[in-house]
């Protein structure tokens, strides 16, 4: 779900028509704009990847924090998102979850676009009771280059799932 929030993030400033991006005069100030998002989180009907046929309910929060920065070579937004919460799980059992992704968007030049993203998520799985029982993480860095419209490189550099 963040991935696509990133991406529609990334499309929004695409709809820039490039005149108006690329019109300021070489000195003139760099437009900077930061921010802080925070969204609620529930995502029922979740599958367990570490129990099958089990599945459970997410409720906890999103917190993007963002900086982008303008200037007559065009855009760059880096941020990071940081997700905590809990799962409770059809057997009883819960999961407290943390998440961060640091993120950066470039748009410079004519038509090229580059995305970075580094992820990691983990979680602590309990007994009904409050025992632990496993630890799951889960690592991924991910860089997409956009050329005119066209996907023109994609590389991921590490996905690994670690538990269970």
């Amino acid at each position: 779900m963040k991935r696509i929030a990133l991406v529609l993030g990334a499309a929004a400033l695409l709809a820039i028509p490039a005149g108006l991006a690329m019109s300021a005069p070489a000195s003139a100030a760099a437009i900077v704009i930061r921010g802080t998002v925070t969204t609620p989180i529930f995502a029922p009907g979740l599958p367990d990847d570490c129990r099958p046929g089990i599945t459970g309910t997410l409720v906890g929060t999103d917190v993007v924090s963002f900086q982008s920065v303008q200037t007559a070579q065009g855009f760059h937004v880096a941020g990071t998102t940081v997700d905590s919460g809990r799962i409770d799980w059809s057997d009883g059992t819960y999961t407290i979850v943390e998440s961060v992704d640091h993120f950066s968007f470039n748009a410079v030049g004519k038509g090229t676009t580059v995305f970075t993203q580094a992820h990691t998520d983990s979680g602590n799985t309990y007994t009904a009771d409050g025992v632990f029982l496993f630890r799951t993480t889960f690592h991924l860095v991910e860089h997409f280059t956009v050329t005119d419209g066209d996907v023109t490189r994609v590389e991921f550099q590490r996905g690994h799932l670690f538990g269970c």
